[in-house]
């Protein structure tokens, strides 16, 4: 979902709908009932008496949160059932995970949103739907489980890394799809340097031996696996701080890093000759070594195995990000709901109500339409988000229908791709060009004033300054 589409007006209006509230939007109901006494002992008893239809979102992702934005809160008692408490855009994550930008630059919290919809937000994971009962049964972080009745569901609970049942791949990679990953990323590449940078000297022997300089460039070795865009996008950022504020700040250790890209292919969504232009730019600019038809067989601590053309090799490494692939969680097929072939996604049809039940919807990765296959990407999610609220809110009754606004990926190095642009005068472009109007794109996109001043900032600050490389380390405790 790192390739994000130049998205519709209906974009603008999600960002004017979710615009954090103001003092007068947070007076609910709830809150003038509650201050004249309304409430009595029980401080949700007048959420019991609303006779409003009940309707339950699973996940602040993409779509469901478009349909929080967009649904008709006079119409609907909202709820919202995640463990996440923001929408993450995910498109810029890659940036984020070696501080071109900040985390929080790029995520849009629930909280300012669920406010103006005098709706629930509930930070929990859902671990059984009760289709009888129209309930939903859920489990907080401290294990506590509570129910929440629902009219109309709406499932939008997302994907996961798809490890393919690789060996090794859950205990010794890392992984660019959650907040925290990117934390983790760069939190991790920078003690690589650390630690790369003081090993000459454990044996209190300063000079550097072949060994010693055997460990480093391993420990200096830096593995992506996957060659769509979140990969592609992950590299260039990679080397970008490696080419740069590494190469600055670790003067003698820049002959030791080495960066790779394992894929079959690389970014199979875009034109051949894009695809051209991408994997001259990642091996000749950002030095990076493109391994082609490339299948990863087995993964260790400090190595992959893998095989080329048919031919078995392994390479040592210190970090390696698993970019490959995305799946549904495993708990949707515990939902017993009608699901494809595979068994992977819940089967919708065109108006996207699940396969058999008239009140539960779903969108976004986790779901597929009946012989309508879109590609998992930020961009359906959203249009399936913004079409499912005028369902619900009775502003359409039409099927859905998936219009393309184009696809974007950063490179490196000041340079992007941009294809399949709806307009007449030109549908591609590369380069600095590209890389601007990429840069461009994803501010527009961003869902408030708040996150574009801080993405704005931290592009400027980067520019200035250089990428921050900062660890925060542990927390105190006494000894």
């Amino acid at each position: 979902m790192a390739s994000m589409a130049l998205f519709s007006r209906g974009s603008f209006a999600l960002r004017r709908k979710c615009v954090v509230p103001d003092v007068a939007l947070r007076r609910t109901t709830f809150w003038r009932a509650a201050a004249s006494g309304a409430a009595g002992s029980d401080m949700y008893s007048i959420f019991s008496a609303d006779k409003r239809p009940k309707v339950v979102i699973l996940g602040t992702g993409w779509g469901s949160f478009r349909v929080l934005c967009d649904i008709d809160s006079k119409k609907y008692n909202v709820s919202v059932v995640s463990p996440r408490n923001h929408l993450l855009f995910t498109p810029m994550l890659a940036s984020s995970a070696l501080g071109t930008v900040n985390q929080r630059s790029i995520c849009q919290p629930v909280r300012p949103v669920v406010a103006k919809k005098n709706a629930q937000y509930y930070e929990s994971r859902v671990t059984k739907i009760d289709k009888e009962k129209k309930q939903v049964v859920c489990q907080t972080h401290l294990g506590h489980l509570y129910s929440i009745p629902y009219d109309k569901l709406v499932v939008g609970v997302g994907f996961q890394p798809n490890d393919f049942g690789i060996p090794g791949v859950k205990e010794h990679a890392l992984f660019m799809k959650e907040t925290a990953d990117a934390t983790v990323f760069k939190d991790h590449v920078l003690r690589k340097l650390e630690d790369a940078s003081y090993w000459h000297a454990l044996d209190s022997d300063i000079t550097l031996s072949a060994e010693e300089e055997k460990h480093i460039k391993e420990q200096l070795t830096f593995i992506v696996v996957g060659g769509g865009p979140t990969g592609v996008e992950l590299c260039g950022e990679l080397t970008d701080f490696l080419l740069n504020e590494a190469k600055k700040l670790y003067p003698a250790l820049s002959r030791f890093i080495q960066v790779h890209m394992l894929t079959y292919d690389l970014l199979n969504m875009f034109d051949q000759d894009l695809q051209a232009y991408a994997m001259k730019h990642l091996e000749g600019k950002q030095e990076v070594k493109v391994h082609l038809n490339t299948f990863v067989t087995k993964l260790e601590s400090n190595m992959v195995h893998l095989k080329q053309d048919g031919k078995e090799s392994a390479i040592p490494y210190g970090t390696l990000v698993w970019c490959a692939g995305i799946k549904p969680h495993k708990f949707i097929a515990d939902f017993e709901f009608p699901m494809n072939e595979r068994g992977t996604q819940i089967l919708v049809d065109r108006k996207l109500r699940v396969k058999g039940f008239d009140d539960i919807y779903a969108l976004g990765d986790c779901s597929t339409i009946e012989d309508y296959w879109l590609p998992q990407t930020a961009q359906v999610a959203n249009q399936q988000g913004e079409y499912l609220a005028k369902l619900l809110n009775g502003k359409t009754d039409a099927n859905f229908s998936f219009a393309s606004k184009g696809m974007l990926a950063y490179l490196g190095g000041y340079n992007a791709l941009m294809s399949k642009l709806p307009t007449p005068i030109v549908d591609k472009m590369t380069g600095f060009v590209a890389f601007l109007g990429w840069r461009f794109t994803y501010w527009f996109l961003q869902l408030s004033m708040r996150n574009r001043f801080m993405l704005s900032t931290d592009w400027l600050r980067t520019l200035l300054f250089g990428r921050d490389l900062t660890r925060f380390g542990n927390p105190s405790r006494p000894q």
